[in-house]
């Protein structure tokens, strides 16, 4: 596998910090090389997803994953069961879907590897076309809890420079007016699927940008900057931003066992303070308590069966929707049984539409930027009415 000094999940964190790739070079090996659960799952997810789109078998794309799911497709320990492909690989599948349906998507890469030149460059997810060449989207999967914004998104944009550059890819940019950035990410914080439509101008400025953060983090003498770019920095122990060292930071195995053992319950402390903050934050949201730039919103609504007995009996009487097609051991999914309507000609929402509500599992905190509106501070209510009483 190619690795590249400059890669796309780096870019911002370049953008914003000229120091880290120097700094991270005086990180042991063996500590730049771990990995967590998480992290493995996603790359888990990726795989099948990359899978699915390569498949040349005849089976249709739920029964692949069907396959892979009774095939225990795994990576690292982390293994495809179903709960993980209801919950993250179909809604992903449905995502791209609609991508491909909203462009008039005709072509698509799978997993290309882009190189803008030696030491930059990285693999795209999903690369797609539209049918009249004027549109091309750069799809990247987020299969992790926290939410991606996708608009000026530095790693996609980072991609689709890459792309603009790369012989195998240059031919879907030549003849496109509009870059759609994607991001694909199946959890409770939004919609499944987000994009940001650009023009080839946007990739042209980010050039600019992005080879003068390159020279900067060339520049032995560049100082690190502290920000959310920081959180996966494999040199953020050593990071004379975060510990206020006033010295160079050293090597991390040169670091005495006295100094990591006044770092480490000063790390536990400030996990504790996060977790603390956010559900402070939170509960005086709830109350109805103004926090400048935050809102409560409520978190992604899934769709549920509202009377599943009289899908049931539906269900029983269709000559199209066997039963086998509807059941796992419970009734199928919103998602999936309309998934499986698409396969047999059956119109979802003259069928089953009255029978389906989209319910919310609760509030989170979003910027006061995000596009949903704001939720209804419930708990604050109720204590109002209780006053009033």
């Amino acid at each position: 596998m190619i690795h590249f000094i400059y890669g796309g999940s780096t870019a911002q964190r370049l953008l914003s910090c000229p120091a880290w790739p120097r700094l991270s070079q005086e990180i042991p090996v063996s500590v730049n090389e771990g990995s967590n659960p998480a992290a493995d799952e996603g790359t888990m997810l990726h795989n099948c997803m990359e899978a699915i789109f390569d498949d040349q078998s005849e089976l249709d794309d739920l029964d692949f994953i069907k396959k892979m799911v009774k095939d225990a497709v795994e990576y690292k320990g982390q293994v495809l069961t179903q709960e993980l492909a209801d919950t993250k690989l179909i809604p992903a599948l449905n995502a791209v879907y609609k991508a491909m349906k909203d462009y008039d998507i005709v072509d698509w890469m799978v997993e290309p590897l882009v190189k803008y030149s030696t030491n930059i460059g990285g693999s795209i997810d999903l690369l797609l076309i539209s049918k009249d060449g004027q549109t091309v989207v750069v799809l990247d999967y987020k299969f992790g809890f926290h939410s991606v914004d996708v608009e000026r998104n530095a790693q996609l944009s980072f991609y689709a420079l890459c792309g603009m550059v790369d012989d195998k890819t240059h031919p879907y940019f030549a003849d496109a007016h509009t870059v759609v950035l994607a991001v694909v990410q199946p959890n409770d914080d939004g919609d499944d699927l987000q994009v940001w439509e650009t023009s080839l101008n946007h990739i042209d400025k980010f050039e600019t940008e992005y080879l003068g953060a390159v020279e900067r983090s060339e520049n032995p003498e560049a100082q690190p900057v502290s920000g959310s770019h920081c959180k996966y920095c494999p040199a953020v122990a050593i990071c004379p931003a975060k510990t206020g060292l006033a010295l160079k930071a050293s090597r991390i195995n040169e670091l005495t066992s006295d100094r990591l053992a006044e770092y480490l319950p000063m790390a536990a402390e400030l996990q504790k303070w996060i977790v603390e903050v956010r559900k402070l934050a939170l509960s005086q949201l709830e109350l109805g308590t103004p926090i400048k730039g935050y809102k409560l919103v409520n978190k992604r609504a899934s769709r549920v069966w509202n009377d599943q007995e009289a899908v049931e009996n539906k269900v029983r009487k269709s000559r199209k929707i066997l039963k086998e097609d509807a059941y796992n051991f419970n009734l199928k999914s919103v998602a999936q049984l309309q998934k499986v309507c698409e396969q047999k000609v059956v119109d979802f929402d003259k069928q089953y539409g009255q029978y389906v509500s989209s319910v919310s599992s609760g509030t989170t905190i979003a910027k006061e930027s995000d596009k949903r509106p704001a939720a209804l501070s419930v708990n604050g209510l109720a204590q109002l009415n209780a006053l009033n009483d």
